[in-house]
């Protein structure tokens, strides 16, 4: 409500709100329609392999493989570990090459000449100018009481050498009855860790066959 005054007279005007404005929804479903639209996709051109390049760079087309040979032999039979074992009280049970990998795994058997013991694996990468010792670890339940055994593990560390990196060991068995060795009778365990030949091809991506692959990739199309 407002008042004004001109020239001796008096106006007075009452102000109106201003009109509200009122929406309404509706939903699909009223007028008939589907409230959900399903489009299904399809992936074009999903067989075809993406290309690689890299600029010129070599790329490795075939996995790198890894092998062992050895120069010495474990025993072939129980009889013929036994014997060893009354020999020198330690043996080398197995060495393999853990799968995929470039670990070396070693199986130690030992007497079981008492309850405390420690067994070691002394490996030398460099003819024994420089060597380090791996502490070998006790297999569960591996025990007959009779004799135990020992696991170490080693990685070698690429790359590896042309004629292979050699790897040379002995083994060390530690008691309050005295220590023991195994050393393949004073030759020490050699062996030889090699990397098959790589494949390599030379790829050269040009501007011209790159532009073309961008311009074939169509990912998704809807079906009509």
């Amino acid at each position: 409500y407002r008042c004004s005054q001109a020239k001796g007279t008096s106006v007075c005007a009452t102000l109106q709100p201003p009109p509200v404005i009122r929406r309404k929804v509706s939903f699909a479903d009223a007028f008939g329609l589907n409230l959900v639209s399903v489009k299904e996709f399809d992936n074009a051109e999903a067989t075809e392999p993406e290309p690689s390049w890299s600029n010129g760079r070599n790329i490795v087309k075939a996995a790198e493989e890894i092998y062992l040979s050895c120069l010495f032999t474990v025993p072939s039979s129980t009889e013929e570990l036994d014997q060893r074992l009354g020999e020198q009280m330690v043996e080398l049970e197995s060495i393999e090459l853990l799968p995929g990998t470039t670990t070396l795994r070693g199986i130690v058997r030992v007497v079981n000449l008492c309850y405390n013991k420690t067994v070691f694996a002394r490996l030398t990468l460099d003819r024994w100018s420089s060597y380090f010792d791996l502490l070998a670890d006790y297999v569960p339940g591996s025990s007959d009481r009779k004799t135990d055994r020992f696991t170490f593990r080693y990685t070698v560390v690429p790359p590896f050498e042309k004629e292979g990196t050699r790897v040379e060991f002995c083994l060390r068995y530690e008691t309050p009855m005295g220590t023991f060795w195994a050393n393949n009778k004073g030759m020490n365990y050699v062996m030889f860790c090699h990397q098959k030949a790589q494949v390599k091809e030379g790829v050269t991506q040009t501007e011209e066959e790159t532009s073309s692959y961008k311009s074939k990739r169509s990912c998704l199309k809807a079906n009509r």
